[in-house]
């Protein structure tokens, strides 16, 4: 059984994000087709999300300055990663695709340290940046809002959208998932 950790309205209001009205769904890309995404890599290579299609696909947002969930939830999905690796059906079968939230700091270079950092610098996850207009476009497609914080930190929901292989968001992880849990629904939508 999937058992995809949908994240509600409750993420906004933890995050310190305002909720949109009522209990309407912090983010109404799950159950629609995926926007497009057109951004650069790590490696700055245009990547498109449609180029996917046929795999599922892992979509993340964080930002390379973040001291707190967006590591930990990179660290939970570069677990994903290798367990997949060992199962012998990463990038076949699954990606990842992570944007950054700070389009003026995370350059396709800082992007490279940071996955390096996690060992996540292969084939299969691409960390994603390219202008400010062209990210807050992406930004605002899956709905996420971002506001600055002190020292030039973010404030920001961190979903991980799960994409099926039609390009359909199933649902969202909140942060920091159980690396056991995603890899058992992985495993199931395979």
């Amino acid at each position: 059984m999937v058992r995809f950790t949908l994240v509600l309205v409750c993420t906004a209001l933890v995050m310190g994000l305002p909720a949109r009205g009522g209990a309407e769904d912090p983010f109404p890309v799950v159950g629609k087709a995926a926007p497009e995404v057109t951004l650069t890599d790590q490696h700055s290579r245009p990547v498109r999300l449609s180029t996917f299609r046929g795999r599922l696909v892992l979509l993340t947002f964080i930002y390379t300055r973040c001291p707190d969930v967006c590591p930990l939830t990179t660290a939970a999905l570069a677990r994903v990663q290798r367990a997949a690796q060992a199962r012998g059906w990463w990038e076949r079968d699954a990606v990842f695709l992570t944007v950054t939230t700070d389009a003026q700091h995370d350059t396709p270079h800082v992007l490279a340290s940071y996955a390096r950092r996690y060992k996540a610098d292969v084939p299969g996850w691409h960390f994603l940046s390219g202008t400010p207009a062209r990210v807050h476009a992406v930004l605002e497609a899956y709905g996420i809002e971002v506001r600055a914080a002190r020292g030039g930190l973010q404030e920001h929901a961190l979903p991980t959208f799960v994409i099926d292989r039609r390009g359909i968001v199933l649902g969202a992880y909140g942060p920091n998932p159980d690396p056991n849990d995603v890899l058992s629904d992985l495993e199931h939508l395979r």
